[in-house]
Order: C-alpha cells, then sequence, then structure tokens
C-alpha cells in the first residue's frame, strides 16, 4: 500500500488532478446527501486539508479550486455564490484557498517532523539500549578478567607467602588479605581494622618503633620498610617484613599506605644458622693464625732458655732472661687480645675504638711485618661511643683481612679515625673510620655486589660472607658504610669508611655477635 512519502514522490499534475478527483467526491457527497445542502463547506474544506496532507500543495489546491467551482454552481444559493463579483466574496474565496491549503500543509509537515521526532527518539533508546547492553557486557567481561587476576594475584601471594594491607588514613581502617591474619597466626574476625588492633599482636619491645616509622612515613609520603617480631596465641614468635607505599591525591596529601607482609622468620633462621657455621669455619682458621703467631716468640723462648744453660756469667744469662720474657710478655699480649676478640657483652659499652684497632692489630702485625706491608694509623680528636667491642672487632678485623689479600708485598694500609656527623641521618654524631689500602682495586660490576652474601672474587679461599657480615653489624649498629674503589694502573686501591653513631641503639636483630671474622 503507498504511503504519503510515496504519493507525495508523484509528479505535480499527478498529485493535482487526484486532488480535483477528491474534491469531485467531496462535493457529490454534499449533493446526494439533502441536509449537507445548508453546509455546503462541511466536506469541502476537511477535504482540502486532507488533500494538502497526502497530496501536497498541489493536490490540495487543485481540490480547493473543484470545491468551490461545484459549490458555487450546485449547492449554494445565488447570492450566496463565490463568483457573484464581489470583493468581500473574492476574500472569502482567498481565504477559503489559503487557509485550507496552508492548514493541510502544516498539518502534514507537522505529523511528519512528529513522526521524524518519535523515529528519532525510538533510535536514540535504541542506541542507549544497545549502549547500555555493550557496557554491561563489558562489565562482566571485565568483572571476570578481574575475578581471574585476582585468583592468580592470590595464588601467587600464597605460593610466595605474602599478604597486602591498605591503611586508609581518612577512616583510619586498616585492610588486610587473609594471608596477613595467617603470618600472625589469626584468624580475619579476630582482629579489627584500626591500626591499634593489629599492634596487640606485634612484640611489646618493636611496638614503638613500628609506631615511629609509620607515623614518620605517613608524614613525610615515602616508603616504608620495617622488620618487626609478632607473638602467635601458642606464645612462639615469628619475624615479618612489612613493605608499603604511599598514595596521594590531587593535592598532594596522603590519603593511603598500601603495601605487603612477608613472613621472613625462616630466612632469619637460615641466615643465623649460616653465620654459626662461618664461624667454626673460620675459627679454624683464626686458630692457625694465632697458632703460627705464638710458635715464633715460643721457639724464641725456648733458644734463650738453651742460651741461659750455656752462659758462663750470670749477666749473660741475665741478658738472656729478659728476652726471653720479653717473648713471653709479647705470647700473653697476643693471646689476651684474641681472648677479648671473641669475649661476648650483653649490651653496648662506651668504647675508644682506637683501643678496639689496636687489639685487632696485634693479631694481623706479624702477618704485615713478613710481606712488608706499611701501616699508617691517624687518630683525630676521638670520642668514646656505645657499641658491642667485640662486633666492632670483628668489623676491624674483616676490612683489614680483605686489605691483606687484596695487596701486594711492600703495599701501605691507612687508617684514619675522626669525629663526624651522619647527614643521611639528620646529622647524626659519631665517629668515621677509614682503611685505604693500596691494593688491586675493584671494579663497578664487582662494587655493586660486595655486600652480597655468598659473592666472592677469592674462588678458593674465600666463603662470600666477609662484607655482607660487615653490612650487617654496621646496620645493627644504626651506622652507614661506603666503598670507593680504582683500578686504575699505578694509583690502584679500595678505601672503606664506616661510621659509627656516639649513642648507638642495637637494633633486635639475629644475634650477628656470634659471626666470626670473615673474607671475602
Amino acid at each position: 500500500m503507498p504511503t504519503a512519502s510515496m504519493i507525495e514522490n508523484l509528479p505535480w499534475p499527478v498529485r493535482t488532478l487526484l486532488g480535483c478527483v477528491t474534491g469531485v467526491l467531496a462535493v457529490s457527497f454534499s449533493y446526494f446527501i439533502h441536509p449537507l445542502h445548508s453546509f455546503p463547506m462541511l466536506l469541502a474544506f476537511p477535504t482540502v486539508v486532507l488533500c494538502g496532507w497526502f497530496f501536497g500543495m498541489a493536490g490540495s489546491f487543485g481540490c480547493a479550486i473543484v470545491d468551490i467551482l461545484l459549490i458555487d454552481n450546485l449547492l449554494t444559493r445565488e447570492e450566496m455564490r463565490f463568483s457573484s463579483g464581489f470583493g468581500l466574496d473574492i476574500v472569502r474565496l482567498v481565504l477559503f484557498l489559503i487557509l485550507s491549503t496552508l492548514l493541510g500543509v502544516l498539518l502534514r509537515r507537522f505529523a511528519d517532523q512528529r513522526i521524524e521526532l518519535r523515529s528519532q527518539g525510538l533510535r536514540e533508546n535504541l542506541l542507549v539500549e544497545q549502549s547500555q547492553r555493550e557496557m554491561a557486557e563489558e562489565r562482566a567481561r571485565a568483572g571476570e578478567v578481574l575475578r581471574e587476576r585476582d585468583e592468580i594475584l592470590q595464588i601467587a601471594l600464597r605460593v610466595n607467602g605474602l599478604g597486602l594491607w591498605a591503611w586508609d588514613i581518612a577512616s583510619n581502617t586498616v585492610h588486610r588479605s587473609d594471608e596477613a591474619y595467617r603470618m600472625v597466626g589469626r584468624k580475619p574476625e579476630t582482629i579489627g581494622p584500626s591500626p591499634e588492633e593489629w599492634l596487640a599482636v606485634v612484640h611489646p619491645e618493636d611496638r614503638g618503633e613500628l609506631s615511629r616509622v609509620m607515623e614518620e612515613t605517613r608524614a613525610r609520603g615515602g616508603e616504608y620498610r620495617q622488620h618487626y617480631r609478632v607473638v602467635w596465641p601458642d606464645g612462639s614468635i615469628r619475624w615479618v617484613e612489612s613493605q608499603g607505599k604511599c598514595q596521594k591525591d590531587s593535592e598532594g596529601h596522603v590519603t593511603r599506605l598500601v603495601g605487603v607482609l612477608a613472613d621472613i622468620t625462616h630466612r632469619r633462621l637460615a641466615e643465623e644458622a649460616m653465620l654459626r657455621a662461618e664461624k667454626l669455619a673460620v675459627a679454624g682458621r683464626l686458630a692457625a693464625s694465632v697458632a703460627h703467631e705464638i710458635n715464633n716468640p715460643l721457639e724464641a723462648v725456648a733458644n734463650l732458655l738453651y742460651l741461659i744453660t750455656l752462659s758462663p756469667t750470670a749477666e749473660d744469662a741475665h741478658t738472656h732472661a729478659r728476652s726471653a720474657l720479653d717473648e713471653l710478655l709479647r705470647v700473653s699480649l697476643l693471646t689476651q687480645s684474641t681472648l677479648k676478640f671473641h669475649r661476648q657483652y650483653g649490651a653496648p659499652r662506651s668504647t675508644l675504638l682506637s683501643e678496639v684497632l689496636e687489639g685487632v692489630l696485634a693479631m694481623f702485625r706479624g702477618r704485615m711485618n713478613a710481606v712488608e706491608i706499611a701501616l699508617i694509623v691517624h687518630t683525630v680528636n676521638e670520642v668514646p661511643i656505645a657499641c658491642m667491642p667485640s662486633e666492632v672487632q670483628q668489623i676491624f678485623a674483616n676490612l683489614l683481612a680483605n686489605a691483606l689479600d687484596a695487596m701486594a708485598p711492600r703495599g701501605r694500609i691507612v687508617i684514619r679515625l675522626r669525629p663526624s656527623r651522619d647527614w643521611r641521618s639528620g646529622g647524626a654524631q659519631g665517629m668515621r673510620i677509614t682503611f685505604a689500602d693500596t691494593g688491586v682495586g675493584m671494579d663497578r660490576a664487582t662494587m655493586r655486589r660486595i655486600f652480597e652474601p655468598f659473592f666472592t672474587t677469592k674462588i678458593e679461599t674465600g666463603t662470600g660472607l666477609g662484607l655482607w657480615v660487615v653490612a650487617q653489624l654496621v646496620e645493627r649498629h644504626g651506622g652507614d658504610i661506603r666503598v670507593w674503589s680504582t683500578q686504575r694502573p699505578g694509583a690502584s686501591g679500595t678505601a672503606i669508611s664506616i661510621f659509627l653513631p656516639t649513642e648507638a641503639t642495637l637494633s633486635e636483630d639475629v644475634d650477628l655477635g656470634t659471626a666470626a671474622s670473615l673474607s671475602v
């Protein structure tokens, strides 16, 4: 069935003819229905409007002309005819033509616009529904991807023994994964979201330090890393490592602290076992070195005693006896230094580093003399520091042994002790000890790894734990260590500088005091 738009596409003469036919039909109905004779325009006017709707301007105009002619000749009285010639009738004729035609066309345009608006609304609704369906499908796909990634993340966290935590600063609540609760031997419902409730499972000796570090991290908006102990319900102690990073808003204010938690108990136990094993391994080498140093003066004593028995006069015997006494005093000094080296102290005590250094040098002086190593010690305005003397002795012994291993005969070692400040720790006061040698030096690749455990450049004799132990002991005392080295021909060498604060509070760590003197 042809639509209105299809009829409008017909040529205008055809549409005019169709309008004329419609006008004839309308007047014919009015003529044959006698009651309509009193209202000749009753069907004519709407017919013209409908022709304007369906046939356009041409059809409406043709219908109006036919209606006027037929009504004027068939249905109106003489005095009412349009063709009477009066001006008023002409106006009536023109108004009828214009109004009827325009009304039909306008109604059609209005109807077309309404249909267009309705179609446009339907299209928009269809687009909205399609967009919503696509968004729903996209959300479903994204949700599925997130679930898969979350499952993979949870598996990775469980395999690696890691737990997630996030501290919301505004609400002061901490959200933790189930793995984090497992590390402290609790169920998720037994610990609330507030940071204070988490502190209840932390070892009492570590709570203050943990709170302080967390507050400092939140204040400066940086990264956070802390080792601390937790107490399980059965009373056992576990070590955990917590690392985090601050998240900031657009204004630079810290809004969240997000991080991971790891159980490092096994790593701590392994490090302690490794250090104890190394102590036993090095003890043999140290005993051989001490035995060699003691054997020389004892041989001298034996020879002097033999000479006393052969001395012809008392004066010669007295001279030999004094020489023997000097050798015995040398043995006694070496023995005391060795015992002092292994003597452990329960708490830090005020110590002059020069005294500790002198005891270490006593054990290595024979080795240095044998290869003609020149030793220069500079001490300037020394102040005592709070430390564990036995651990500081181990630091000095390791550094001195490394220097001797790296040097050829007739080399030189310079040791400087002077007051200093560590600006990395806010200008803390302390003593800086520098060991500089004229050895072979190290390249950059070696320097980047010298503090790694089991890394050594001495494949046959080195254990790879010497400088690692040094770094651990320095960190335990709250100090800092730096290394410079060069392999430039004719000017090669290495300088290691250690800063130890005046008032040190030893960190709660694995007992490193049991570690022996090691060399890399």
